[in-house]
């Protein structure tokens, strides 16, 4: 059934092969010129399929592009928009060794460990990028978000950061700790913002239920500021009647350094420790 459903979408694809005529733009202000049609084999998640597409030059740039390929998600990349979605979501379930095998065991699909591995930080890269221009645009007020609904009374936001376990390559040249003061660790600086309204049997404030959202990366203070600043604002920080940040008082989190607790847009913010 798989290779009966993999020859379709081949078929379906030759139908247009993107010739767009004699010349395109290249992206970098020229033009590119047609050569030919080349194929291009792709993997999907009802298995290989061959495209054929046509394919141009720019005599400027020195680099060639095939428009078909943007038209369908796959540009610089083997793998169809479907497979990737599934590979990023088993290579984020566990080891890219085991992510491979679980993709062959229950979908048929065969791909090596370190294509999977490839294949699940391209798109991480993407998604981060895509995260930090949405973080710039919300902070320097470009995309203007509606206050949520209901809107809670309190908004309560919790920032810290912590070291996680690293292989060699990925913390060489940096500082440790050690003895032998190398580092094997990288610091991870998360950050979640939630609401909580009421109280339990004992006094105690209770989490509303699927209120928290979460942040979490290995950029630098400078850069996770401005996403704990978009998320803030995301999260009604300008409408609601108190805000408050929690964190441990280290210096990234507390003025005179970064100050992220006070980078949150709110004139009540009261600051916890």
């Amino acid at each position: 059934m798989l290779k009966l459903g993999g020859g379709m979408p081949g078929q379906l694809l030759a139908a247009d092969p993107g010739h767009r005529g004699p010349r395109v733009p290249c992206g970098q202000g020229h033009e590119a010129e047609f050569v030919a049609c080349r194929d291009k084999i792709i993997d999907t998640v009802l298995g290989p399929v061959t495209l054929t597409r046509a394919w141009y030059h720019c005599a400027a740039c020195g680099h060639g592009l095939a428009p078909r390929d943007a038209e369908l998600g796959v540009a610089g990349t083997s793998m169809s928009p479907g497979l990737t979605a599934m590979n990023d979501r088993a290579a984020a379930a566990g080891p890219f060794a085991k992510a491979a095998g679980l993709l062959e065991d229950l979908a048929g699909v065969r791909l090596t460990a370190k294509r999977v591995e490839r294949a699940a930080e391209a798109s991480g890269a993407a998604q981060a990028a895509a995260v930090r221009g949405r973080a710039a645009l919300i902070t320097s007020r470009k995309v203007v978000l509606l206050p949520p609904s209901p809107l809670p009374d309190k908004l309560y936001g919790i920032i810290d950061g912590t070291g996680v376990p690293m292989t060699a390559k990925e913390t060489a040249g940096r500082d440790g700790k050690g003895e032998d003061g190398r580092a094997r660790t990288r610091e991870v600086k998360l950050a979640v913002f939630f609401t909580q309204d009421k109280l339990d049997d004992d006094g105690y404030p209770v989490r509303d239920r699927d209120s928290s959202s979460y942040i979490a990366t290995f950029e630098p203070a400078g850069v996770f500021a401005g996403l704990v600043k978009a998320e803030g604002i995301r999260r009604g920080a300008d409408h609601v009647r108190q805000m408050t940040i929690t964190g441990d008082g280290a210096a990234w989190i507390c003025y005179p350094d970064v100050g992220i607790a006070d980078l949150i847009p709110v004139p009540r913010l009261s600051r916890g420790a």
